[in-house]
């Protein structure tokens, strides 16, 4: 497969030799000061030996094989033609778990997203980046943390590989994390350590609605970044909802759409609302059919909000689909796991117990109302006897005045009158009181009926707090391997990216990776070693449109001039068709 050499000399042109070799060299120099007795037999200080394995690993999807394990049964030719023989399935199997004990993976793809990032955007002008999820699912049977997969519409084991594409799709590197890592609680931080490694800052990170919520505006607009998402449509806001901040302006590349600035209508939503919105509507339409929102940069205008948000299907979701088919983005590596307590389980049994909390609380504030009510019936009682022993002596003394004025003949109209009165108001205290009692007594009744159900809805959510298992361990997958994989599926994704744009014809330069590895890096040929260069030429073409590109592909790669690691001039020629 003389094709690989394509790819060999993208990888001279990315520099990603040297980078890769100081990983190692400082992984294994560590793991050597922490475990002097336990040698790494496959990872000696040979360079040519190290590319050799780590080759085999980077071209596996070239090869059409998935794993090491693949390489069990293969019997094609493989990578003879780069070093004149291919390892088996245990050499690589070991060299693999061996790297994974050095820990250099996550390393790896630190030190190689600088590396990306000065290739495809040199200085240290601030960078505009896509990121994603990437959740490929894990086949396990034994309790694991699992997580939704998109792909297959179901929630089960898996890992999350967070992927930064830069302007135009090029690939910044990939990460793994648990499958129950959420997006908000990344981002900001990795976000500052990106800045500090790759040496320059970050003008804005676009993403999906994923990142829509208030909470990762508020720990954006706290570490004062930027970043462009848009509102998942379950929102359904309406143009009367927001107050315009300018006037409507045609979208960039879009003029049959227009876009401004707005905020919340809501004062109180507007004063702790830190995001920033962008209204999207068709010309010919009031209301708006899009919401984009963030902490933008202050140099965004409105009109290219959407134009730059719509870039991330492309530069980013479309890039993904390419590792997937093209260089099994998929597959898993290694199944060591050790045992944790389920952060799941953990999570439901707190959210559980946030709702015994509130129904505690609710039965709290129902005794103390029942005892007031207890307390202020106690009160109104005695009120109540005290005032009517008053106007029963009252009364009583006025039936004796009007008795001894009768007695003595005197005008007896004002006495019965006052007597009269007298009877009226104890009749209404004992109609007001017995009013107020049954009132009382109507409340106490209610509260004592609320105290019934929340001490019956304490009981069944207790219940079901408690029948969740938070003691049993589940399984945690050591993500070592898959990152240092997922570093080559990166690495092999750039160098197909980077021979694309500096080698291809200008009809292939959109080859994906699947179609590129068919039609170029699987093609046949013969290669020639002399002391001074490498001739590799390729068998002709059967149709002739094809034959006419890879003979403009051969002039461009001779242009540049690439070399072999050892520095001989690779030469590409193509037969001639028959």
């Amino acid at each position: 497969m003389p094709g690989f050499f394509s790819l060999e000399a993208a990888k001279q042109g990315l520099q990603v030799n040297e980078t890769i070799e100081a990983c190692v060299d400082e992984a294994r120099e560590s793991y050597t000061e922490q475990s002097p007795d336990v040698p790494l037999l496959h990872i000696g200080g040979e360079r040519e030996t190290l590319w050799h394995k780590l080759d085999h690993l980077l071209y596996l999807p070239i090869l059409g094989l998935t794993r090491p394990r693949d390489l069990y049964y293969y019997q094609g030719v493989g990578l003879k033609a780069l070093y004149g023989f291919t390892y088996k399935y245990l050499t690589l199997e070991h060299f693999l778990g061996q790297l994974s004990r050095l820990q250099v993976g996550y390393a790896m793809a630190d030190s190689l997203a600088y590396r990306y990032s000065q290739a495809w955007y040199p200085g240290s002008s601030p960078l505009v980046f896509f990121t994603d999820w990437h959740s490929k699912p894990h086949w396990c049977k034994e309790a694991s943390h699992a997580g939704h997969i998109t792909m297959w519409g179901r929630t089960m084991p898996g890992t999350k590989q967070l992927m930064l594409n830069g302007i135009n799709g090029h690939l910044l590197g990939g990460w793994n994390y648990t499958i129950d890592t959420h997006m908000n609680q990344v981002l900001v931080d990795l976000e500052d350590e990106l800045s500090q490694k790759l040496e320059r800052p970050i003008l804005c990170n676009i993403f999906d609605s994923e990142g829509s919520g208030l909470e990762t505006s508020q720990r954006y607009a706290e570490a004062q970044h930027s970043y462009l998402t848009i509102l998942s449509r379950q929102y359904g806001h309406g143009l009367k909802d927001f107050d315009l901040l300018g006037e409507w302006e045609p979208v960039i590349d879009d003029p049959s759409r227009e876009a401004v600035y707005a905020r919340w209508t809501d004062p109180k939503k507007a004063a702790n609302d830190p995001r920033q919105f962008v209204l999207l509507r068709p010309v010919d339409r009031q209301e708006p059919t899009r919401i984009y929102a963030g902490c933008l940069p202050p140099s965004l205008p409105a009109a290219m909000t959407p134009w730059l948000h719509r870039q991330r299907w492309a530069d980013n979701e479309l890039q993904i689909r390419n590792l997937v088919k093209g260089a099994n983005l998929n597959a898993n590596y290694g199944y060591t796991y050790q045992e944790v307590p389920h952060r799941t389980r953990l999570r439901q049994w707190d959210e559980a117990q946030a709702k015994v909390e509130v129904t505690q609380n609710k039965i709290v504030h129902r005794q103390i109302a029942i005892h007031h009510l207890r307390q202020q019936r106690q009160e109104q009682q005695q009120v109540y006897v005290q005032q009517r022993e008053e106007l029963v002596q009252k009364i009583v003394r006025q039936r004796h005045q009007l008795q001894e004025r009768q007695i003595q003949g005197c005008a007896t109209l004002r006495a019965t009158q006052s007597l009269a009165r007298l009877r009226r108001n104890l009749d209404q205290l004992d109609a007001r009181s017995t009013k107020r009692q049954r009132r009382l007594n109507h409340d106490l009744y209610e509260r004592q009926t609320q105290l019934a159900c929340l001490n019956q809805e304490l009981e069944q959510r207790q219940a079901r707090r408690d029948a969740i298992d938070t003691e049993t361990l589940c399984r945690e997958r050591s993500l070592e391997k898959d990152q240092i994989m997922l570093n080559c599926q990166v690495l092999l994704a750039s160098c197909h990216d980077w021979a694309c744009s500096r080698f291809f014809a200008p009809a292939w330069q959109n080859l994906s990776l699947d179609r590129a590895t068919q039609m170029i890096y699987r093609k046949s040929g013969t290669i020639t070693h002399h002391p001074d260069r490498i001739d590799i030429v390729l068998d002709a073409y059967r149709y002739a449109d094809q034959q006419r590109y890879m003979a403009q592909t051969c002039r461009r790669f001779n242009q540049a001039r690439p070399r072999w690691r050892d520095g001989r001039l690779l030469v590409f020629s193509l037969h001639s068709p028959d």
